[in-house]
């Protein structure tokens, strides 16, 4: 397993994210998963690795101006970012949201606080699953409901495979693509719902989803690069040699016609309750 500590602690990997990730791939499935939760107006919504706030936005939609969403992160530039999207694009219909820096393992909230706790694509970044699961049960009040998401273990993964592809032969000391290539940043929809079911949820289902994201442009797609924990990686280089490698990089995932290319993308979505 990956420790989340640090991967994302940079500001402009924070930033490549928010700008590169997040409007094609993030948006989309937080929408989905938001819907696959289906919190009411008025409820109380956690976000927990919250990231730039895909999932905290679609839920500041779902609940309202009535409803109460808080954003919690380890990554304080993570964080950072995402305020300051709220504070460019806010809405009069939406939840405010309140921003808690924390570990998903000590969540800084009282016990029965929230209604719907959500994590997209964060479990596989934290050491202990069931301890995560135990602290969503911990903060959730009875009846309320956990809706996870991550990559589905066995599945293509672009556009990150191809980047992990790209960067082995080019940086072959690099430590996230080999986190990458041993599936260690995926999940099973039994290894989501046993860690589900460890943190004491009941009525748990697991399931497969998939959608198809795509990018206006290859370079964009290759620039998303930047926002991964590969993007430290990138920036030791020297400016000649990142644009070589930017370069090369929209090469390989463009089509014949230097086109961005469709990817269809697999994710677990795992659901569960506290009993009422």
């Amino acid at each position: 397993m990956v420790d989340d500590q640090g991967l994302f602690g940079q500001a402009a990997v924070a930033e490549n994210y928010r700008r590169y990730l997040q409007p094609y791939l993030f948006d989309p499935w937080a929408k989905r998963l938001v819907n696959f939760a289906q919190p009411l107006a008025g409820q109380t919504v956690l976000d927990v690795a919250a990231g730039t706030g895909a999932v905290t936005r679609a839920a500041a939609s779902a609940v309202g101006s009535a409803g109460r969403v808080i954003a919690s992160d380890i990554s304080r530039p993570m964080l950072s970012s995402l305020e300051s999207a709220v504070a460019a694009d806010s809405h009069a219909h939406d939840a405010p949201v309140e921003i808690l820096e924390c570990s998903a393992t000590d969540i800084e909230l009282p016990d029965a606080s929230v209604d719907v706790v959500f994590c997209h694509q964060g479990l596989p970044f934290m050491p202990d699953r069931v301890a995560v699961a135990r602290e969503f049960y911990r903060v959730l009040r009875p009846g309320g409901t956990v809706a996870v998401a991550v990559w589905a273990l066995g599945e293509r993964l672009d556009p990150f495979d191809g980047y992990a592809k790209f960067v082995r032969t080019r940086l072959p000391d690099s430590r996230f693509a080999r986190a990458m290539s041993d599936g260690s940043l995926s999940m099973t929809t039994d290894a989501v719902a046993d860690a589900l079911l460890g943190g004491g949820f009941v009525d748990v289902v697991s399931s497969l989803e998939r959608l198809t994201v795509q990018w206006p442009t290859a370079d964009e797609e290759a620039r998303g690069m930047a926002g991964t924990p590969f993007g430290p990686e990138i920036a030791s280089l020297d400016s000649a040699a990142q644009a070589a490698f930017l370069s090369e990089l929209t090469t390989m995932l463009a089509d014949e016609n230097g086109d961005a290319v469709p990817h269809v993308m697999t994710s677990v979505f795992g659901r569960g309750m506290v009993p009422a």
